[in-house]
């Protein structure tokens, strides 16, 4: 897996989540919040998106990086 980009929230990667989706592309969001038990725990990491290493170029363009 391959990070693609980070975002300081979940909904920001959860847009392009879905704009990958759209494109055929399976992306994963990442976040260290204990899973989902302690929200506040996104201040201190950053959210990350995650595709297949085979899919990472395809997810750039698509994303416009």
């Amino acid at each position: 897996m391959v990070t693609i980009r980070k975002y300081p929230t979940e909904v920001e990667a959860e847009v392009d989540r879905a704009v990958l989706d759209a494109n055929g592309i399976r992306a994963l969001i990442v976040r260290d919040n204990a899973g989902g038990m302690l929200p506040s725990l996104n201040l201190l990491a950053e959210v990350r998106l995650v595709v297949d290493n085979e899919h990472a170029a395809q997810a750039r363009v698509v994303l416009g990086a």
